[in-house]
């Protein structure tokens, strides 16, 4: 469960205004092979296909790569001072009757893992609906800020991974595999079944935007796009075979800041502000852009133990 750190989140009153704009554009770069399942709505005999586009050329769904980046932050926030994450562990219905009636203690758990207690309140105090709905949002971890949750948005869009046209050489491998009785510890009669795999080396385009994000949803993508950095992403199905690994390569960061959300840091003047919207409609002109997105990054992780 989430608690502690829920603090300094800094939600925009009016989500509407567009505070500010980063996108983040790489490649994702497998460094095993790569199995995302695509169902059996395909031309593929295999038991187990991968996904592929109209084109029949596979691809990474942005949810995919969305999931992945969020258990890939969720297992470091713990490490983090002053960062949080419910790691979406529901409370059991018993562990919530323990805590009713200490509104202190429990509005320092993430409202995600404790649905039935916020639906069971608003059921009670319809009056105070827009109330509960305030402090919800307000309660929420830091992971389910700037991924989403059921009470509020994502801040970040992941597009969908699709492969340069050069990049593709028409080839999916077959791999083969048997179904394990745990009970018994050994392979099954008759259950021996194939899946497909995209080949190590397969190069997907990445592109995230992330708008209206306070300074800690920055940190947090950041540190998760760091993990990929350095080779320690992982994404897909049947990864404890060894599938999945993926490397981020040739990250560029660009950002349009319009309001700056970190305590300290100099306000834009309205004169500024307006130059950078008109550039940015105008000709799509960031106000910043870092080639080296390597260095966007480690600004950003510094700044969390600063």
């Amino acid at each position: 469960m989430a608690i502690s750190g829920q603090v300094d989140q800094q939600v925009s009153p009016n989500r509407y205004v567009l505070r500010n704009r980063y996108v983040f554009k790489g490649s994702l770069v497998t460094r095993t092979a790569l199995h995302i399942g695509g169902g059996k709505v395909t031309l593929s005999s295999s038991d187990s296909p991968v996904v592929l586009t109209p084109e029949q050329k596979p691809y990474i769904p942005g949810s995919s790569f969305k999931g992945a980046l969020r258990s890939t932050v969720e297992k470091i926030v713990p490490g983090l001072p002053g960062f949080s994450s419910c790691a979406l562990i529901d409370l059991s219905n018993d562990e919530i009757k323990e805590l009713e009636g200490n509104r202190e203690v429990i509005k320092n758990i993430c409202p995600t893992v404790r649905q039935s207690e916020i639906a069971r309140r608003r059921r009670d105090e319809p009056d105070k609906a827009l109330e509960i709905q305030k402090d919800t949002i307000k309660e929420l971890c830091d992971t389910c800020l700037l991924f989403g949750s059921p009470f509020a948005a994502a801040r970040l869009n992941v597009n969908d991974l699709y492969m340069p046209k050069e990049e593709w050489s028409g080839v999916l491998q077959i791999r083969d595999g048997v179904a394990i009785d745990r009970d018994t510890e050994k392979a099954k009669d008759r259950l021996k079944y194939d899946f497909e795999v995209v080949p190590a080396s397969a190069t997907f385009d990445l592109e995230i935007v992330l708008e209206n994000a306070t300074k800690r949803d920055v940190q947090l993508l950041c540190v998760g796009l760091s993990e990929f950095v350095h080779g320690f992403g992982v994404i897909g199905g049947k990864r404890s075979r060894g599938l999945g690994v993926a490397e981020l390569k040739n990250l560029e960061v660009s950002a349009l800041e319009l309001f700056y959300e970190g305590a300290g840091e100099k306000e834009v003047s309205e004169a500024e502000r307006k130059r950078r919207m008109r550039n940015y409609l105008l000709g799509k002109e960031f106000s910043r852009v870092v080639p080296n997105g390597s260095e966007f990054l480690e600004e950003y992780i510094n700044s969390i133990f600063a």
